[in-house]
């Protein structure tokens, strides 16, 4: 891949890992495979449960919906109020899991209380599990079988080898367990040869374990936590946070990014980083399904 720019500041060395430009990249591939799948008949199709009214959800079912056009995915969005019953929503789940034109599904997370959002996860039909984070895909995860990945840990490991940059014998440190983010990262950079190690918010002494890794995937949710004095020299770095902060404009990541870049070979923005490979990988899902079952 060509060279791309270095983060800011006069003594700064870290290579900008652009995620907008490779999913960018990712995008026009998939567009020539929905061409094919056109002229098969089969228009790939991917449908998205809405539930409640959290701003950021909406925002992100924009931003897919907007995706899946470019690329000549076809999107259905159902919005059910957070007052829906559960009943409603494996209903709906049942009839998109009967439905044959349609390939994926996405269950907006979060669904909102009292709503069983781990019920609705383990109804899905696994086959239209695009956003792979069902224990269905999960597991198989675990055992190294096929299903679909989750997409964000998902689009890290396609953002590194975008740059041709290493896994295989590397120490990994992931910061942050959720089921969407930290544990299937560790899974896919452990099923990928690097040595993985797992902190979170009980973990003792986390600068003296951030410290020793060559690659840091910081998922933890809170603004800029990660700072330059928590890192290796020359560490490729991989924010994979999102947050608002009060009197500050647009997202920032969950690395103290000018610090960071001080220290890192390599780190991603936020935003134009992780986030744009999140949504690419979904519609790299949603094809995939769509060419194996449709």
């Amino acid at each position: 891949m060509e060279s791309l720019p270095r983060a800011h500041g006069s003594h700064t060395h870290a290579l900008l890992l652009d995620g907008k430009r490779v999913a960018q990249q990712m995008h026009e591939s998939l567009k020539t495979r929905v061409a094919t799948l056109h002229t098969r008949g089969t228009i790939p199709c991917l449908a998205v449960m809405l539930v409640g009214d959290d701003p950021a959800s909406h925002t992100y079912v924009r931003t897919k919906a907007k995706a899946c056009e470019l690329v000549g995915i076809r999107s259905i969005v159902r919005h059910f109020p957070a007052s829906a019953s559960q009943a409603e929503l494996e209903a709906q789940l049942d009839a998109w899991n009967a439905d044959p034109s349609v390939h994926g599904v996405l269950i907006q997370h979060p669904v909102p209380a009292p709503l069983d959002e781990p019920a609705l996860l383990r109804r899905l039909d696994p086959r239209k599990d695009v956003d792979g984070i069902t224990p269905y895909s999960l597991g198989a995860l675990v055992a190294g079988e096929p299903a679909f990945g989750a997409c964000t840990p998902l689009g890290i490991i396609r953002l590194l080898d975008a740059y041709e940059l290493p896994i295989e014998g590397k120490h990994a440190v992931v910061v942050g367990r959720s089921v969407i983010l930290g544990k299937p990262m560790a899974l896919m950079l452990l099923n990928r040869n690097a040595t993985v190690t797992v902190c979170h918010s009980r973990t003792r002494d986390l600068t003296s374990l951030t410290r020793q890794a060559d690659i840091l995937v910081a998922a933890v949710g809170k603004p800029e936590f990660i700072t330059g004095a928590m890192l290796k020299p020359g560490a490729i770095v991989i924010d994979a946070g999102y947050n608002r902060v009060e009197g500050r404009t647009g997202d920032v990541g969950d690395v103290a990014f000018d610090s960071a870049a001080q220290v890192a070979s390599a780190i991603t923005p936020v935003p134009g980083g992780v986030g744009p490979m999140t949504v690419a990988m979904l519609l790299h899902n949603t094809v995939e399904a769509a060419e194996r079952y449709g």
